[in-house]
């Protein structure tokens, strides 16, 4: 048996419905599913990616757990409304451009080794949270790799640590 979740209100409501199992499991899961993809795709820590969900959800009139579930199942082939794929894609690049201010003078920039030992890090904790979206430790082991990146290249997001850092260790 499957159940019905509507994604829009309205006459036209009906026609677009996103069908799903009918099980007895509360959503959390397919909202742990959801931040635990966007944190690995975006890149970015569990609280930015529940942020991007919820601007996200917002824009489209959703709300966080229909549009978690909807991107779950988009995942395993089935269609997913413009207007909710659209907002999730406007939500993941706001998030990815950052404003925050240039940095004065010259940065204290740490050793080459260091650098490098942080985006190998970085990589197998992406690799690693990609693999298990929803596994607790590989979250906990991606924030720290960012974590750690943001404070060795003194940025503030995690998408500019990211680059400084790969910009850093090739040049």
């Amino acid at each position: 048996m499957t159940a019905s979740i509507p994604l829009a209100t309205g006459p036209r409501a009906a026609a677009r419905t996103l069908q799903t199992p009918d099980t007895s499991a509360p959503p959390e899961p397919a909202l742990a599913w959801a931040v635990g993809t966007l944190m690995a795709t975006t890149p970015a820590p569990a609280r930015e990616a529940e942020r991007i969900l919820s601007v996200a959800a917002a824009q489209a009139g959703l709300p966080e757990t229909v549009l978690a579930a909807a991107m779950r199942e988009a995942s395993r082939g089935a269609p997913v409304p413009a207007a909710a794929e659209r907002s999730l894609r406007q939500a993941v690049r706001a998030a990815r451009t950052s404003t925050a201010a240039p940095v004065c003078g010259r940065p204290v920039l740490p050793l080459r080794a260091d650098a490098e030992k942080a985006l190998g890090r970085f990589f197998e904790a992406r690799l690693r949270l990609t693999a298990a979206p929803a596994d607790p430790g590989a979250r906990r082991a991606f924030e720290d790799s960012v974590f750690v990146l943001c404070v060795l290249m003194g940025r503030p997001s995690a998408a500019e640590a990211l680059h400084e850092a790969l910009q850093y260790t090739e040049g």
